[in-house]
């Protein structure tokens, strides 16, 4: 994958977009001359087309096909989930979660308890379980603040001692940076847009649903729903085939290149940068003392280091307190080393 991106910035941003690479952009030029060329005829296999889009999604997180569905974003697919849901449940939520989570849950009028971090992140959902007796877990798998990340094992735990509880995992932070497989996870709904971690631009993202599960917690009149009838409800209109295109060609890719090699590249350079991080005194006592962590970190900084990063052509966000930095597959030593050596200077 060749990312223009890298060649003359640091890019530490892929937590805000990972862009789009030389391939796919060559392969949606192609996509879009076919459009200019061919006008109706171009979509005359547009089920097709989209049946294979689904199917690749479907092998690179273990879902089944009939569970898996296409959507433009995490924002649009929660919330066409959360029309399907019976209006009396009791939700649990992080309170620095991902906004559109929880705006979603007030717009469309949803009790939600909402739960902070103290101590230990899963202790604290844990605790808070306990605590609120919600129907439904709503969480982030990895932060976009401060890249607190839960670990695959976890739902499983909630699972055994709350069994009644529904999880939906919003997996925009994290689909991409490590293997997953969903139907053996613990989840019952995982809802990630492709824009950051799959590389394949706005506009395409996916739901993979554990339908016998989700139908207890159903409207009354969705519960007698098959899966042909949920194409319809979550996957209205016409699909863009220039989107999820890009979605199919980028999992693709990744898939040639292996889940494993990507993961272990992302672990080595996130391991090196966060003890760099500690060592300068960059990280929140509560952050660093968790024992694991994803490939998103939040240092302390205030503006001027920040537009002083930029200056300097190393790409990063103003996130809550903080200054954010997110490590991808194509970082480097090379980059923590100009990182560290802007922070100093």
């Amino acid at each position: 994958m060749d990312f223009q991106i890298i060649k003359n910035k640091t890019y530490l941003d892929t937590a805000r977009s990972g862009g789009i690479y030389s391939e796919l952009l060559e392969w949606r030029k192609s996509h879009e001359l076919k459009y200019l060329e061919m006008g109706s005829e171009f979509r005359i296999d547009n089920e097709v087309f989209i049946e294979n889009v689904r199917s690749s999604v479907s092998s690179f997180f273990g879902s089944r096909v009939s569970s898996t569905f296409l959507t433009h974003s995490f924002s649009v697919g929660f919330n066409s989930l959360l029309n399907l849901l019976r209006n009396n449940l009791k939700f649990l939520v992080y309170k620095n979660d991902y906004p559109s989570i929880v705006r979603s849950l007030e717009l469309n009028h949803f009790d939600h308890r909402k739960f902070d971090f103290k101590n230990n992140f899963e202790d604290d959902i844990l605790q808070s379980i306990e605590k609120e007796n919600p129907d439904v877990l709503v969480i982030s798998i990895v932060q976009y603040l401060n890249g607190i990340f839960i670990k695959p094992d976890f739902f499983f735990k909630v699972k055994k001692i709350y069994p009644k509880v529904l999880i939906i995992a919003d997996g925009t932070q994290y689909c991409g940076t490590k293997k997953i497989n969903f139907d053996q996870s613990g989840i019952d709904v995982l809802i990630s847009s492709g824009y950051k971690w799959i590389y394949s631009g706005y506009g395409n993202g996916f739901i993979l649903l554990n339908i016998d599960r989700l139908k207890k917690f159903f409207k009354k009149r969705f519960k007698s729903f098959n899966s042909e009838q949920f194409l319809t409800f979550l996957e209205p209109g016409n699909l863009d085939t220039l989107n999820f295109g890009s979605l199919k060609f980028s999992l693709d890719k990744m898939t040639q290149i292996g889940m494993n090699t990507i993961e272990k590249k992302i672990n080595t350079i996130s391991e090196i940068a966060k003890k760099r991080f500690i060592d300068l005194g960059l990280l929140e006592r509560i952050i660093k003392h968790q024992t694991t962590h994803s490939n998103i970190f939040n240092i302390g900084g205030d503006k001027k280091l920040y537009d002083k990063l930029l200056k300097n052509q190393i790409i990063c966000s103003m996130r809550g307190n903080g200054i954010r930095l997110s490590f991808g597959m194509f970082n480097s030593g090379y980059d923590i080393d100009k990182l560290i050596d802007c922070i100093e200077s």
